[in-house]
């Protein structure tokens, strides 16, 4: 077998690279002074979406079945299935320092619980608060609707999450509605808070009336 010969690369040391100084170039720059930013000022321009832009989630926590398949199918792993206090089954919460928005656990959500909104503007101060809005349970897809209706910035719909203890969340929205609920674990499986207690045995004889 014929050995392939390598070809001669010659590196030029730095020393021997010449600079042409040029007296014009840097005065060149002063003409995009006069001309119009193409960039948009976030939050204080807009611009129209796409019809369909894949935004943020939205869902109807009636008909999520908690199946989980929008976990198991997203790529980055950015789904986590919450329990939450007075839910049958648990409900996708969603990581947008995670999310790629390919909307793949839309398009597998059985019962088309899960969807995505048109909304794409999320900007912060970068306090360790604000970084809440990254991780949040979505809510109704009307709801976002009826903000949007409202604004029509297309933001993300909640303007601030308050952190209670005891795992209770307050979703405080764009305008001025609240959405509160508790978060009791994480998982497929119901966590011990969300199981139902069974009933306490009489000592003995029939339960009095």
């Amino acid at each position: 077998m014929e050995s392939v010969e390598k070809p001669r690369v010659r590196v030029v040391g730095e020393e021997k690279v010449r600079i042409k100084k040029s007296f014009i170039k840097p005065w060149m720059g002063v003409k995009y002074l006069f001309r119009k930013p193409v960039t948009i000022k976030i939050p204080f321009e807009k611009i129209e979406p796409a019809p369909k832009y894949r935004g943020f989630h939205t869902l109807n926590w009636k008909t999520c079945v908690g199946c989980n398949f929008c976990g198991q199918i997203c790529p980055a792993r950015a789904i986590e299935m919450t329990w939450m206090e007075g839910e049958k089954r648990p409900h996708p919460k969603i990581d947008y320092g995670r999310c790629t928005f390919c909307q793949f656990c839309v398009d597998v959500c059985p019962t088309g619980a899960l969807g995505f909104s048109e909304n794409f503007y999320l900007t912060t101060g970068g306090l360790e608060e604000d970084l809440e809005l990254y991780d949040w349970v979505p809510i109704h897809p009307d709801k976002v609707r009826e903000l949007n209706e409202k604004f029509g910035d297309y933001r993300f719909p909640v303007e601030r999450i308050e952190k209670k203890g005891d795992g209770v969340y307050v979703y405080h929205l764009r305008d001025g509605s609240r959405i509160e609920f508790k978060i009791l674990g994480y998982g497929l499986r119901p966590p011990a808070a969300a199981k139902p207690k069974p009933a306490a045995k009489s000592s003995g004889g029939a339960p009095k009336e």
